[in-house]
């Protein structure tokens, strides 16, 4: 065999192989996206410091929701916060429903910058009329390492 014809034979395998994984990859239910999704852009407003978070903690009269699951919550939450998993939100929001109105301020939070739980919850409150929920920048990890109040438990 001569090298040019090595080089077709070799460069139509690769082809092949990758236009085999694309198919595969689009016919399957776990296939993965060719480009991720762009990440939303968080307008300031919607989101808050954890020093913001503190003194809005401290009046008493904001609701901390914790976005994440519930076993998330069990080992460790913002004391008082309440449990409201985006992951289920249909199923959990009813118990909360009555403790709140539109208008009511809110905090969420999930647990580090890289998580879009309370992002989400936030985008199902709002589809709901609830517009006064804030996202608490960094979450449970921002408010653990500024040493606030924490609790351990199932919600009430």
């Amino acid at each position: 065999m001569t090298a040019p014809r090595t080089l077709r034979q070799a460069a139509l395998i690769v082809l092949s192989a990758t236009a085999l994984g694309l198919v595969a990859n689009r016919i399957s239910p776990r296939g993965l996206p060719l480009v991720p999704p762009p990440r939303p852009v968080t307008a300031p407003e919607t989101t808050m410091t954890v020093a913001e978070a503190k003194a809005l903690w401290l009046g008493g009269e904001t609701l901390f929701l914790d976005a994440r699951e519930p076993a998330d919550y069990a080992a460790g939450h913002i004391a008082n916060a309440l449990g409201l998993p985006s992951g289920s939100f249909d199923g959990h929001f009813p118990a909360i429903a009555p403790m709140i109105t539109p208008a009511s301020p809110l905090v969420l939070y999930c647990d580090g910058k890289e998580c879009e739980l309370s992002h989400r919850l936030r985008a199902s409150l709002a589809g709901l009329g609830y517009t006064n929920a804030r996202v608490l920048a960094d979450g449970w990890t921002a408010w653990v390492a500024a040493g606030l109040p924490t609790k351990k438990g199932i919600a009430p």
